[in-house]
């Protein structure tokens, strides 16, 4: 191992792994600014990255085919002792200071580590500290003076080989550290992220059994459905004017928020033009915001207290779907009446529209392009009720409550995001209802609206 500089061959290295990055950087700007017209003439510099990537290639070959040493698991401090025999060593008994790798690339990181410490040859003033802090060695110098560009080279040499041997190189006021998974370390994450993924299945398991469980009891082509419990008495009132008053405050600031977003789409479309990949995606991410911003603006609208009257659940089926029709539109999702028989209901009328209105927005969303969601209105034992059926994943029983209430991800289940269940589960709440949450077998996901009698 040579005890100078860094030499030809390490300096070619270097600059072949920083070249390659250049290249992929480029040419994934390239993909970025490229647009249909352009997509011919810049055919010619495709070519060329193609090129500049077969030599990068190429060198980076040559650079790495240079005979290396044994590779096998190595003790730094032993390493340390060996290179700079004269320089004052920290050590702490029994902390284990083994990594695994290649013994020449090894000593040569830390030879180079050691000689940035300053002095040149002479290792007699230097201090060098060896530490195990839990998966990882940490081998730490004190800089000596600069030397401008010799001192830069080495300094990102040492950078692209910490890193890759899974380590890296921090600085910390004048203090050098180069840090190496230690030896073992790798197994043990392994370990324990195979135990973590262990108990995942083994809890995915235990609710699939518990939710076959109830399938064979109640039948095997029907689900029992949850009925999500309602809050008692004045809580219902409570509850609903709290979630008024949190709309009416979160709305305002998300307006201006979306107002923003779109603004910012606005120039980059502008700039780099309706097709591009960028644009697009920002585009679908205000649309989002944006019918977020609707749903908590309707219950922001909704009058509290609001009168009872008499109303045809069928008229109000109507003119949900009218309302909703161009998110539908939007989404590819078509709204369809189910059969109904005319149903008379006395009940708070912008309530029962706002909790309807948020289980079909969550319906729209749930559901893939070109499919339906349906919407019934029909007596019961106990007065009336709406069922919404979408066309999107069902969920197991057991997690029909978390959904509602909003303690898990909806998306970890397959269903969309955002207020639509709580608000309906709020106001049918409201209106002395409960929401009931099933599987709709073939059809998909059913969510239904009980009103009293």
């Amino acid at each position: 191992m040579t005890t100078e500089r860094l030499t030809r061959q390490e300096i070619g290295w270097l600059l072949a792994q920083e070249a390659r990055g250049a290249a992929r950087a480029l040419r994934e700007g390239m993909v970025q600014i490229q647009k249909p017209e352009l997509r011919d003439s810049l055919a010619p510099v495709e070519t060329s990255l193609d090129a500049l990537d077969d030599a990068i290639e190429l060198l980076s070959t040559l650079q790495s085919s240079a005979a290396k040493g044994r590779r096998g698991r190595f003790d730094v401090a032993a390493m340390i002792c060996k290179l700079a025999p004269d320089a004052r060593i920290g050590l702490e008994p029994g902390a284990g200071t083994e990594v695994v790798g290649e013994e020449a690339e090894l000593e040569r990181m830390l030879h180079v580590l050691v000689r940035r410490g300053g002095g040149g040859l002479d290792t007699s003033s230097r201090e060098v500290q060896v530490r195990r802090i839990g998966d990882w060695v940490r081998v730490s110098v004190e800089l000596g003076p600069d030397e401008g560009p010799v001192n830069e080279v080495e300094q990102r040499w040492l950078a692209r080989m910490a890193t890759r041997h899974g380590g890296r190189v921090e600085l910390e006021g004048s203090t050098q550290s180069l840090v190496l998974p230690a030896d073992g370390a790798s197994d043990q994450r392994e370990m324990a992220a195979l135990r973590k993924e262990l108990e995942q299945a083994q809890q995915l398991g235990e609710a699939y059994a518990r939710e076959l469980a109830q399938v064979l009891t109640f039948g095997a082509d029907t689900r029992p459905p949850s009925v999500i419990p309602a809050p008692p008495g004045e809580a219902m009132v409570e509850r609903f004017d709290l979630l008024l008053a949190l709309a009416r405050s979160v709305a305002p600031v998300l307006r201006r928020t979306v107002e923003g977003q779109r603004a910012d789409a606005a120039a980059v479309a502008a700039a780099l033009g309706d097709g591009n990949e960028l644009v697009q995606s920002i585009q679908r991410r205000v649309s989002q915001s944006h019918e977020l911003l609707g749903e908590l603006e309707r219950v922001a609208r909704c009058p509290e207290p609001d009168t009872e009257s008499d109303l045809v659940l069928e008229e109000l089926v109507s003119e949900v779907i009218e309302a909703a029709g161009a998110r539908a539109a939007r989404h590819g999702v078509r709204l369809t009446r189910g059969a109904s028989a005319t149903v008379r209901v006395r009940t708070l009328r912008r309530v029962l529209a706002l909790g309807l209105r948020a289980i079909v927005d969550q319906a729209i969303a749930a559901t893939p392009r070109d499919a339906v969601v349906t919407i019934t209105a029909r007596r019961s034992p106990l007065g009336a009720e709406l069922e919404v059926v979408d066309g999107g994943p069902t969920v197991v029983g057991s997690s029909h409550a978390d959904l509602v209430q909003s303690r898990l991800e909806p998306q970890a289940l397959g269903r969309p995001g955002g207020v639509g269940l709580l608000v309906a589960h709020t106001a049918a709440a409201r209106l002395g209802g409960v929401l009931e949450l099933g599987d709709a077998g073939e059809h998909g996901f059913r969510v239904t609206l009980r009103l009293p009698a």
